[in-house]
């Protein structure tokens, strides 16, 4: 009766700190059209954030795909959080992608808009 107790007690602790997960990455395929840095605070993106607007043809032609999000600190949105130098670094990069028409690969939080990972491809 006591191992019984013990397994129980086991399985109970067990779901009482289990954490829901989050939803699986979307991918998101297209051409920066505008990048936006902004430090202004925002429950949803955090303190300060980049958006990036992206379409399925270069030099913001074809159609409309969304507006995706590196995400600052204390966002309530899902996804990473970035540093205020890494944000930078990232916005300076998108912006160039547009300029330039670049390729770019977002891979996003499902259940959200942030951003998860980048990458930008040549033509």
């Amino acid at each position: 009766m006591k191992r019984a107790s013990l397994v129980v007690s086991a399985v109970m602790m067990s779901v009482g700190f289990a954490t829901p997960a989050l939803a699986a990455p979307i991918t998101v395929n297209g051409y920066v059209c505008a990048a936006t840095y902004t430090r202004q605070p925002n429950l949803t993106y955090g303190q300060g954030y980049v958006v990036v607007q992206v379409y399925t043809a270069a030099n913001c032609t074809g159609s409309f795909v969304g507006n995706y999000y590196y995400l600052g600190a204390s966002a309530a949105s899902a996804g990473y959080q970035y540093s205020e130098a890494e944000r930078l670094g990232l916005f300076e990069r998108a912006t160039q992608a547009a300029t330039q028409g670049t390729r770019v690969t977002l891979y996003v939080e499902g259940a959200g808009v942030g951003i998860l990972d980048t990458t930008y491809r040549g033509n």
